[in-house]
């Protein structure tokens, strides 16, 4: 996915984007602030292929621990693994295709409340 955006706007948008996935009340304003002015499309392609399938246990899990946030560094590190798992495993691909839809429709409530924000 070849984004118009550096890196540090890259990073800022995938931690803004990740807020939901942490045990603490969501701020919609805050996050539809962070990531106001890329394109709609972009921000939902980032949402649902980059961050949500690194982040999503965390929401998910039965007895989640407590967690305030995710460093910058290590959710770029996961992201970039992620991408180039999938760039060099066929099965890889396939698996995170179903797993994107999967996460678009679980927690599509997420982008709904963004996208009403921006």
């Amino acid at each position: 996915m070849g984004y118009s955006l550096s890196q540090s706007e890259l990073t800022k948008i995938r931690v803004a984007l990740s807020d939901p996935f942490n045990d603490f009340p969501v701020d919609y304003d805050y996050i539809a602030n962070q990531v106001r002015g890329v394109d709609p499309q972009t921000l939902y392609e980032i949402l649902y292929s980059e961050v949500a399938p690194v982040c999503f246990t965390n929401i998910a899990a039965a007895l989640p621990t407590v967690w305030t946030g995710f460093d910058p560094d290590s959710l770029n590190a996961m992201i970039e693994e992620r991408r180039a798992a999938r760039k060099n495993n066929w099965f890889r691909r396939q698996f995170d295709k179903l797993l994107v839809r999967w996460l678009e429709h679980n927690y599509g409530y997420i982008w709904n409340e963004i996208v009403s924000r921006l």
